[in-house]
């Protein structure tokens, strides 16, 4: 898989930075898609992620909503290493909201950088260029669910003309997020089903996982209704997607979706637009 023209390598050397830099030595990965991904994207990337720093992989991300943020909180779940490229100036978090992953980053002993002077504030301009670094200090790009036209694959393009790897997690073929990845896969990228895929292009032997990828061993299947607190901080009317509950109980994304499929299996929850509501019992709603 290959583009044919050799696009110049940014100047990594002269990447301002807040943290530690450069990282540790050892493998990169970056973990990149999309910023509206689905459950089971964000999900697969945190879990990726986390696998991949508990083998000593330095896990790279953007710092963007979706699958970026929980790459980097994957990561650093895992024990690792995780590295924000980000499309500002260090001095400067965008979204605004990655403000406290931003230091948990740093504190955890990774780096923000960025090849922009402090003060540069978020511009459109910025980001194909914020991806062209991330591929650059990266041995391999692994895209995480991406429609067409997705940013993430400006940052596969950019990888494949610096003449590094790219893999794809496949996705629902009734998505419209798994477009771009599986328009990659088709093209010739290597498909991702767990970190050991992902640990054989970087040439490290280690096993990590059972084949496929494994859920996170607190997913809670086995709480009941009445027993699963996340049926407490659900709404009867006002939906809230696993992400959000995710955040609001600072929980892993993989985690929260295992407790609502089981949640929702039990008929203790159910689907409401883009997220969740609180199932009313029977007596409840003849009252």
């Amino acid at each position: 898989m290959a583009t044919g023209c050799k696009m110049p390598q940014p100047d990594i050397a002269g990447l301002r930075a807040r943290g530690r830099w450069p990282p540790p030595e050892g493998p990169r990965a970056a973990i990149v898609g999309s910023r509206r991904p689905s459950p089971y994207g964000e999900a697969v990337a945190e879990q990726l992620s986390a696998d991949l720093a508990a083998a000593g992989v330095v896990v790279v991300s953007g710092l963007a909503l979706g699958i970026d943020a929980a790459a980097h909180r994957g990561a650093l779940n895992g024990g690792g290493t995780t590295i924000a490229v980000m499309g500002t100036g260090v001095d400067i978090v965008y979204p605004a909201a990655h403000s406290a992953l931003a230091e948990q980053i740093v504190a955890g002993g990774g780096a923000l950088v960025s090849q922009f002077p402090d003060g540069t504030l978020p511009r459109r301009h910025n980001f194909p260029a914020r991806n062209l670094t991330m591929a650059a200090l990266s041995d391999v790009v692994v895209v995480v669910e991406a429609a067409e036209g997705s940013g993430a694959l400006i940052t596969a393009a950019a990888a494949l003309e610096l003449g590094k790897d790219v893999m794809a997690v496949p996705g629902s073929v009734f998505s419209s997020l798994s477009v771009g990845t599986h328009g990659l896969i088709r093209d010739g990228a290597a498909l991702v089903q767990n970190a050991r895929d992902v640990l054989a292009a970087l040439d490290v032997s280690r096993e990590v996982l059972d084949d496929p990828l494994r859920p996170p061993r607190r997913v809670g299947f086995e709480l009941g209704r009445s027993r699963d607190g996340i049926v407490r901080h659900l709404s009867d009317t006002l939906a809230l997607s696993a992400a959000e509950i995710a955040r609001k109980l600072q929980l892993p994304i993989a985690e929260v979706v295992g407790r609502l499929t089981s949640l929702e299996l039990e008929g203790a929850v159910r689907r409401h637009g883009a997220g969740y509501v609180r199932s009313l019992r029977r007596e409840e709603r003849r009252a």
